[in-house]
């Protein structure tokens, strides 16, 4: 999507769609859309996105729960995470549209307004990783 089309963009109701309700949440499944399936721990990702293991793990566990990640049994601390794509297709759409917006800075920053964040203090430390 153009930078000059993103205001029009209806970046709340795609998220509303989607089920992804905070910027922890949207910066793992950023991660693992971009990295394709990962052999890690919510600790190393928490590590590569520069926030805290228990906001990553919250993350995680929410979009298990949402149909948006699959993840193997732990086996000596790891997990096997993968995205999964809705196969809804209102989903998909959603899905798939805020990705291509994300994609650049005026994308970015159009969703960081509309994805909560802790108090400003505990962010700077939990959310290394800002999507602008």
């Amino acid at each position: 999507m153009a930078p000059e089309k993103s205001a029009d963009f209806p970046v709340r109701e795609h998220l509303k769609a989607l089920g992804v309700s905070t910027l922890s949440e949207w910066d793992v499944l950023t991660f693992l859309h971009r990295h394709g399936t990962s052999l890690t721990s919510a600790a190393e990702i928490a590590l590569l996105l520069g926030g805290n293991k228990a906001g990553v793990s919250a993350a995680l566990d929410r979009l298990v729960s949402l149909g948006l990640i699959q993840r193997s049994r732990g086996s000596q601390g790891v997990r096997l995470y993968r995205i999964s794509v809705p196969t809804d297709p209102l989903c998909y759409s959603c899905f798939m549209e805020l990705m291509s917006l994300a994609e650049n800075r005026d994308g970015r920053l159009l969703l960081l307004k509309h994805l909560p964040r802790e108090s400003s203090r505990s962010a700077r430390r939990t959310h290394g990783l800002r999507i602008a």
